[in-house]
């Protein structure tokens, strides 16, 4: 005790001379660490709690012109069966490819269903989006329900439902997936199950009527005699004519003037985003519109929907017209413009992740855009 006493009364209160002597001790005694699983955090410090976030995703933009070749390449190369998802995924250049992320805690990327395939079913812990690029009446069954897709739908596959996909027409399905999967990875709560793996089957059984979820959730009415768990939408598909509608019905709203005219898909069952971890826009920009540029703390995947135009994002430009995808950063300034008549985005975003924790932040830039 007195040893200790002693110690306390001996250390120093602020800096000191850093004499050579000492420096060495200090060498010796931070590398013994390491040995030991320690580190000495006033070291590392300012790297850790940074003035505004450190951002390592990058923006990008992939042309539809480059990966629609080489999804359907990979068609002539690897079955659905093979492949068990047969997805070409967007790698962000900032990132090291083993992380599997599109951008910040977002996976994206091309699914591709040939005619006469199935990608059997199974269930998995992160959640997953598809907006589809091409394609006509290819299904998509979950928790025992088929929705057959269009171009421009918005399907939803909450965490641990089981779901399956087939192409019954007579040409290829492509859409882009969302998954919260780097999401997860960082939880340490990834889990994957084969339906074969408990009942012998590739396809879960189809139990429930065409479009049920449409019918009973999607039209502003619900059975009285029914609930649902708000964790998660209740529709299976949002459809795209009826999305769109809705968007160029407002076309002559004031509306934001840092994203145009934009829309959420909702859970209808309590006003909130579609999935918990994900949420999911339809957005206008006008003919000669250009939107002020902001930032914020989540991260988005865009797809071009619609139409031609340009972002600028942290400073760079990117050119973009129908099918391609890109992403923005957290933190990065962004803003859009539609080039010659009307555009269309989808985008999906890890914004409930950080609203749900109170980390999203928002900021204007003061000059109205970026040079």
């Amino acid at each position: 005790m007195a040893t200790e006493t002693m110690a306390k009364k001996a250390a120093p209160k602020g800096p000191r001379e850093v004499t050579p002597e000492l420096r060495a001790e200090r060498e010796r005694f931070y590398a013994d660490l390491p040995r030991h699983q320690l580190g000495a955090l006033w070291n590392v410090l300012e790297d850790a709690l940074t003035p505004e976030p450190r951002t390592r995703s990058v923006p990008y933009l992939w042309k539809w012109s480059d990966v629609r070749p080489r999804v359907m390449r990979a068609g002539e190369l690897v079955t659905a069966t093979e492949a068990e998802r047969r997805v070409l995924y967007f790698l962000n250049p900032g990132l090291p490819p083993e992380e599997l992320r599109a951008v910040g805690t977002l996976y994206s990327g091309v699914q591709l269903i040939l005619p006469g395939e199935i990608a059997r079913t199974h269930h998995h812990t992160p959640s997953a989006t598809r907006f589809i690029l091409e394609g006509e009446l290819a299904y998509t069954t979950v928790s025992g329900e088929r929705t057959l897709m269009r171009k421009g739908d918005y399907v939803t596959t909450p965490n641990w439902t089981w779901h399956d996909h087939g192409n019954e027409t007579d040409k290829p399905m492509l859409w882009l997936d969302g998954l919260d999967l780097p999401f997860v990875i960082e939880l340490d709560a990834v889990f994957f199950e084969l339906f074969a793996e408990k009942t012998g089957s590739d396809v879960q059984p189809v139990v429930r009527p065409m479009e049920d979820a449409t019918h009973r959730w999607a039209k502003n009415l619900r059975p009285s005699y029914d609930r649902h768990s708000p964790r998660f939408s209740p529709i299976l598909n949002y459809r795209w004519e009826d999305c769109r509608a809705a968007l160029h019905a407002l076309r002559e709203d004031t509306a934001s003037a840092f994203d145009g005219v934009m829309l959420e898909y909702i859970n209808p069952v309590n006003g909130g985003p579609s999935l918990p971890t994900m949420s999911a826009y339809l957005q206008l920009l006008r003919e000669g519109e250009r939107t002020r540029a902001h930032r914020h703390t989540a991260s988005s995947v865009y797809s071009v929907a619609e139409g031609t135009g340009h972002s600028i994002i942290a400073g760079q430009r990117f050119d973009w017209r129908e099918g391609d995808t890109f992403v923005v950063p957290s933190w990065s300034w962004h803003e859009h413009a539609a080039d010659s008549g009307e555009a269309v985005l989808f985008s999906f975003s890890d914004r409930p992740v950080l609203e749900s924790f109170d980390l999203l932040r928002e900021q204007a830039l003061e000059a109205g855009h970026q040079t």
